[in-house]
């Protein structure tokens, strides 16, 4: 279940910001930092400019 929309899901992302498991609906953008590093953001927490601009900041040394 998406913690997000409570649909039935089969393969989920995890938000790094919020922690909850969502539905590729709801994953508003994702982000390879590096090769082993993937950065997801949900659209609740797009909205929010703090969450938002640590995602669009993100380095490899994070």
């Amino acid at each position: 279940m998406c913690e997000r929309c409570s649909n039935d899901i089969h393969k989920y992302s995890t938000c790094n910001y919020c922690k909850r498991k969502v539905c590729i609906n709801c994953v508003k953008s994702s982000r390879r930092v590096s090769k082993v590093i993937r950065l997801v953001i949900c659209k609740d927490d797009w909205s929010k400019m703090a969450s938002r601009k640590t995602f669009k900041s993100a380095t490899k040394e994070q």
